[in-house]
């Protein structure tokens, strides 16, 4: 079965921009927006690395703040 970001964060949901930078456990150390996003990219999603600084990344995070701009912030859940 394909797995799209959207089957997880449909409307960027459960993303949580606002927390950036933060320890993530995936990673084994901080992480930025942009490296959560190429985790899930190659992991689950099972694609191709992203170039960090490349159009696809920036389209993908600025996507993602759009999403989630107005939504209040909920610090300390994530």
């Amino acid at each position: 079965m394909a797995v799209s970001c959207d089957m997880c964060h449909p409307h960027a949901a459960n993303t949580h921009p606002e927390t950036y930078p933060k320890f993530q456990p995936q990673l084994g150390r901080v992480a930025l927006l942009r490296d959560m996003i190429d985790w899930c990219i190659e992991n689950p999603v099972r694609g191709e690395h992203l170039d960090p600084n490349g159009p696809t990344m920036r389209a993908l995070e600025a996507y993602i703040m759009a999403q989630r701009k107005g939504v209040p912030m909920n610090y300390g859940k994530h």
